[in-house]
């Protein structure tokens, strides 16, 4: 992975999660381009003559490029690459488009976590990025910290089509030295008990290391693998939306004590 794109709001959890990305983009010896996405808020807008709107707009494009400049005075810049200031009503799309077109490899972008609340959180930027970029998206919670990457979770509901997206991981955890964890949580077990596994049935994906933990909710049993391996980065393949669901609904998780903890990294199609 070359290429690591990062959006900023330049929030506290923006500039968390750039410390971040710059000791993750050394580690595999990439480079980071930076984006922010403004818009007009519509009462602003609606209220000026429309040959008046353009100015506006470069005078919002300035100021973004400034603060990006501001965003990232004082770090590494052999890690640093380009800077830009799109405009877009929705910033999510904006980012989509822009991984799209520039064929960047990750991106690497904050998150408020269990603070910001689950529909708060369903309904954000990084969510909505995490579920249609054309690359994996690493969301770095505001309180994580960068730490070697040697234990990278993998979580799994035994889909075949994980084959594409362990693929890529195992070329991103190669890069850094890491093993993957295999797991799969099982609701119906018995609470708390852990087992490993060397195979399962009809799986196409060899691993030397998979555990099955019984637990009575999704949260806490991936909770429970993380602190047993030492998980520093977990991962997910979202093929469709039920293990998205099932871990994310609001219906299993009041708070998602694990995402605060470890940044996630989320694989589409």
């Amino acid at each position: 992975m070359k290429k690591i794109l990062f959006p900023t709001d330049f929030s506290p959890a923006a500039a968390n999660a750039f410390d971040y990305a710059l000791q993750l983009a050394k580690a595999l010896d990439a480079k980071v381009d930076l984006m922010s996405v403004y818009h007009l808020p519509l009462n602003d807008a609606g209220r000026v003559p429309p040959d008046y709107i353009e100015r506006m707009l470069e005078e919002k494009r300035q100021s973004v490029e400034k603060r990006l400049k501001d965003f990232v005075a004082g770090k590494p810049s052999k890690q640093i690459g380009q800077m830009w200031a799109d405009y877009g009503l929705f910033v999510y799309q904006e980012i989509i488009d822009a991984a799209r077109n520039k064929g960047y490899q990750l991106i690497v972008m904050g998150s408020k976590g269990e603070r910001a609340g689950v529909e708060k959180l369903m309904g954000s930027v990084t969510t909505h990025t995490m579920m249609h970029a054309p690359c994996p998206v690493l969301a770095i919670p505001e309180t994580a910290t960068f730490q070697p990457v040697r234990h990278i979770g993998y979580a799994t509901d035994f889909e075949y089509s994980d084959k594409t997206a362990v693929g890529k991981l195992m070329e991103f955890a190669g890069t850094l030295g890491a093993a993957i964890h295999f797991v799969h949580i099982d609701i119906k077990g018995t609470a708390g008990k852990m087992e490993d596994y060397v195979m399962v049935e009809n799986y196409p994906l060899p691993f030397t290391d998979f555990s099955v933990i019984s637990s009575k909710s999704v949260i806490e049993g991936l909770e429970a693998f993380m602190q047993e391996k030492h998980i520093e980065i977990l991962a997910l393949f979202i093929p469709n939306r039920r293990l998205w669901e099932r871990l994310f609904h609001s219906s299993f998780t009041k708070r998602m004590a694990f995402y605060t903890k470890a940044p996630l990294l989320v694989f589409r199609e």
